[in-house]
């Protein structure tokens, strides 16, 4: 299993290093006692990537990391601003959905709107990602760049953006509020974002 230089960026380095340390003298143990051909590279190897792939949101493997999980599907209302072709400012709301998809060590964000005649606009897709706490220490704050193909039969020219998504967990559900701006031409355009709610775990959708 490929590890890129973050692919721990997300674990906590104490608890990292006691889950690598139980596991090597667990593994020398069985090797030794049970006479098993266990190489503990190979088996770590498969443990990090079942961790990664299944396990991390689960206990006890989900004290390893610092972050929440953020993953599932986000329905709600993105109120934007631009400047049409002519100059003139143009502003509305439009139904938004997320998609977060995350492993032990990826976070996927995907966004679309739903156009007044139910067509879905281009995806935004994040290029990179930032994650942190918030000042109270209560919440979390997702930052990062993405990048929209566009839409020639809606007039969207390709374009990257940023974002800036704060996510709130409560006792019943889990919500995204933010903001955005892009360097879409000739203008800039810009918009936020509230209460987008956790609908559900499936990130497959109708549109």
């Amino acid at each position: 299993m490929p590890m890129t230089n973050d692919y721990f960026k997300y674990y906590k380095s104490k608890q990292l290093l006691l889950l690598i340390v139980y596991f090597t003298t667990l593994f020398l143990w069985v090797k030794s006692h049970w006479g098993l051909a266990l190489s503990i590279t190979a088996s770590l190897g498969f443990l990090f990537w079942a961790i990664d792939k299944f396990l991390w949101k689960y206990k006890p493997f989900k004290w390893l990391f610092w972050i929440d999980d953020f993953s599932g599907r986000y329905d709600g209302v993105l109120k934007y601003c631009y400047r049409d072709e002519d100059g003139v400012l143009q502003s509305g709301e439009r139904r938004l959905i997320k998609t977060i998809h995350q492993t032990g060590s990826k976070i996927c964000v995907t966004s679309f709107i739903i156009q007044p005649d139910g067509t879905k606009s281009s995806e935004s897709i994040n290029r990179g990602m930032h994650v942190e706490k918030t000042e109270d220490g209560r919440h979390f704050r997702l930052i990062y760049v993405y990048l929209n193909d566009g839409n020639t039969s809606q007039r969207l020219s390709p374009h990257y953006g940023t974002e800036v998504i704060k996510f709130i967990r409560t006792k019943d559900t889990k919500m995204l509020s933010g903001r955005y701006f892009t360097e879409r031409e000739p203008y800039q355009t810009k918009g936020e974002f509230s209460d987008l709610k956790w609908v559900s775990d499936d990130l497959n959708h109708e549109y």
